[in-house]
């Protein structure tokens, strides 16, 4: 259980939460984030975002929204992660676009560095972990599989068994020295399926 007090999931705020944002059809085709593996090769073109649901005249971008699957962030929160250079992590360049005013200094994340590192005895989940068919309800890591693991390699990754994203203390440490604005952070231990209505 070592882990579930290092490692934090980020979720948006009380400044970004109100708004919805999301891939538009003028967004690049290749931009498929879902992907666990490297899709540079298949990217060609900006990404493009829009605001789909919100107060549009309040409307101002954060340094993180929560766009599925891991996130809308700005130049500010991409130097953030650079300074780490993290292996399997990707940026691409994303106009963000609401009432017809565009923000081009915008980033989708791509997280393609994954382990599989649910504890099973210790998660809580709704299905069966055969072909990882369930709805995970709260997490735990699993220390045996992240200590073989250099710390290097695991500062930012996505669980292998589900579309979670986890950020070492030490890059969210980071995040909160450079003061980047719209997300909240969330530890491991403290996390459930609920979490998302949290404040």
């Amino acid at each position: 259980m070592k882990y579930d007090d290092e490692y934090y999931l980020l979720m948006e705020d009380a400044c970004s939460g109100p708004y919805m944002l999301k891939q538009s059809r003028k967004s690049d085709e290749g931009l498929d984030l879902l992907f666990m593996r490297s899709i540079k090769r298949e990217v060609f073109g900006r990404g493009h975002v829009r605001v789909t649901w919100g107060d549009d005249g309040k409307f101002s971008p954060c340094d993180y929204h929560g766009l599925l699957p891991s996130g809308l962030v700005s130049d500010k929160f991409k130097a953030v992660l650079d300074a780490f250079n993290l292996p399997g992590v990707d940026f691409y360049a994303t106009d963000l676009e609401n009432n017809g005013k565009v923000w081009d200094d915008r980033y989708l994340v791509h997280i393609w560095q994954n382990h599989r590192a649910l504890h099973q005895g210790r998660c809580k989940i709704d299905g069966t972990f055969v072909d990882d068919r369930f709805t995970l309800e709260s997490m735990s890591l699993d220390e045996r599989v992240l200590d073989k693991v250099a710390l290097e390699e695991r500062l930012v990754f996505r669980l292998y068994e589900k579309p979670k994203y986890l950020f070492h203390e030490s890059v969210v440490a980071a995040l909160k020295a450079a003061g980047v604005t719209g997300v909240r952070y969330v530890k491991v231990k403290d996390w459930g399926i609920s979490s998302i209505f949290d404040s």
